[in-house]
């Protein structure tokens, strides 16, 4: 999968679980969002290798 992530892109050739993928990057959900194929998924989501993925980090403050 093609994973694009604070403009750099990273390919994962296995499937993996969101929770997965965003713990490659250290992050947890709270600190980001992934969209998958253009869809915003759930941390329990299963991606596979040909999907499109973007991680979207959110914004806290105050």
């Amino acid at each position: 999968m093609k994973v694009r992530y604070r403009g750099e892109v990273f390919e994962f050739n296995e499937p993996m679980s969101v929770n997965k993928l965003l713990k490659k990057f250290s992050l947890t959900r709270g600190e980001a969002v992934v969209v998958r194929n253009g869809t915003i998924t759930t941390e329990d989501e299963l991606l596979l290798p040909d999907d499109d993925v973007r991680i979207i980090n959110t914004v806290s403050g105050g």
